[in-house]
């Protein structure tokens, strides 16, 4: 049982990062939004001036274009890959003034149309794992806490994805280790879970900020960051 419910899983999670990394919007010059337009390849587009993201860090970032005031001159957009672009206006009004002119008022929309997909993954993840780690066996290689731990701060679910290949406890059934003569726990505990997530956290961060340094927007959006 617990074998299918973790390929399932993983084929989920799978599923929510080619998502969320195709969907992604990557920052690109004002003068490709200008040709897309004028081109026919414009599926949605919006206007803002930041990008914001609900989404719980400990998964896959789901950003989406707010605006705070009227000055809305950064220009989001779709392609017929569903693929996301962006640009700012702001210095340069005429580029803007061409786009505002030549988008059809039709096509105005949701330009990031994946991150339903992607944030119900995350939610089924999330009922997975609460579920097991709250009415299921106790775990065996950690405690509740230490798995909490991992779930709650390290990002992309990489937290959840270890669990199912670390905690497997219906396909072991045995029971949780004793304490030491000392009274110690033989299972990882919470303190450790906390500190491993923030080292596993940071250095995620710091990868990504690495790998889009070296590789480009095109490989490795900045947006994709949680």
């Amino acid at each position: 049982m617990w074998r299918i419910v973790r390929l399932v899983l993983v084929a989920a999670w799978l599923t929510a990062a080619v998502a969320a990394w195709w969907g992604a919007p990557r920052e690109a010059a004002a003068e490709r939004a200008v040709a897309d337009v004028e081109a026919g390849r414009v599926v949605a587009y919006q206007w803002g001036d930041h990008w914001s993201d609900d989404a719980p860090d400990r998964w896959f970032s789901v950003p989406s274009l707010s605006s705070s005031t009227s000055q809305r001159s950064w220009y989001a957009w779709r392609t017929p890959d569903g693929r996301t672009h962006w640009t700012d206006t702001g210095g340069a009004p005429e580029v803007a003034d061409r786009l505002r002119a030549s988008g059809p008022e039709s096509r105005s929309g949701d330009v990031t149309p994946l991150s339903t997909l992607i944030n119900g993954i995350g939610l089924l993840f999330t009922v997975v794992f609460l579920g097991v780690i709250l009415a299921g066996p106790a775990p065996l290689t950690g405690t509740r806490w230490y798995w909490f731990w991992l779930f709650a701060l390290v990002p992309f679910g990489l937290g959840l994805l270890y669990w199912t290949f670390r905690d497997v406890p219906w396909t072991r059934p045995r029971q949780v280790p004793p304490p030491t003569p000392d009274g110690a726990e033989h299972r990882l505990r919470g303190f450790r879970g906390l500190i491993a997530a923030a080292l596993v956290s940071a250095g995620v961060s710091l990868l990504l900020v690495l790998l889009t340094m070296l590789l480009g927007e095109r490989w490795v959006p900045e947006l994709l960051s949680p």
